[in-house]
Order: structure tokens, then sequence, then C-alpha cells
């Protein structure tokens, strides 16, 4: 089989790639992405007047920060220690009822799951269909521009 030349006369080095705008810089992706972090980080210490880095309400007088004991912070928010694995918690959550881990699902009865072949076939939908098609009356004389 013969090799065709590209379109601009010069020959095929290899597969098509998508490199735009020539080889990325990493040192200076890793700069702009620290400076944009710390730019937002800023802007939302500023906003709520809480500083993130170190953990603590800043001294500002729009909002009132109280700790909360973590027993009453809902469970996707609380925080879980490092290298903590799921085998230590417990198989249900009291107030969410739901199992944590697979072994401890392993026990229940699963949901039948419905039969494919059973699913009737979905009708085209057609642009009358959401409105109501109006018929024009023979007798009247149809408006301009129609």
């Amino acid at each position: 089989m013969e090799t065709h030349p590209s379109i601009l006369g010069l020959p095929r080095k290899g597969p098509a790639r998508r490199s735009l705008f020539g080889p990325v810089d990493r040192v200076q992706l890793r700069a702009d992405c620290q400076a944009s972090l710390q730019r937002d980080l800023d802007e939302a210490s500023r906003r709520w007047g809480y500083d993130f880095v170190a953990d603590r309400p800043l001294e500002q007088e729009r909002f009132h920060w109280e700790a909360v004991p973590s027993a009453k912070v809902p469970l996707p928010y609380r925080p879980s220690p490092a290298g903590t694995s799921h085998d230590s918690r417990e198989c249900v959550a009291d107030e969410e009822r739901v199992p944590l881990t697979a072994e401890c699902s392993a026990g229940m009865e699963k949901t039948p799951e419905k039969d494919d072949q059973v699913r009737l076939k979905r009708k085209q939908t057609n642009i009358t269909d959401f409105y109501q098609s109006k018929k024009r009356v023979v007798g009247k004389p149809r408006k301009s521009g129609q």
C-alpha cells in the first residue's frame, strides 16, 4: 500500500498529536496554579472572615464563628483521620441507616432488576405534540406576510 504525503508536502512522522501550543512548561504551570490557589484562598478569607490555612476565625464583626461538636455535624462533613480504613467503622451508621462497607451489605436482600426485554419502545415525538395545532378557517383571508 502506498503512503500518501501530507497536504503540506511534509512526510508524516507518526500519529497526529494534540499539541497545539507546544510543550507544557511544568514549572510555570505549577507556579500559575499556586498563584491562582493563593488568590482564591485570600478572596475566600476576606469574604468569610476565616483563615482557612490556620483554621481559625479572623478578627471581624461580620460573622460570628463558633465550634460545633463533631457528633452534631452530618456524616459527609465530619473529618476522617488519615489512614482510617472502612473496617474500623461500624457497619450501619446510627442516623443514616446505610451500610458503609461491602462486607456489611453482603447479607442484605437485593432488589430484583427490571427485565430489559419487557420495556416498551418510546414513540418518536413530533413538534405538534407540544402545542395545539391551529387550523385555518377557509372562509377568512390570510393575514399579510403569510
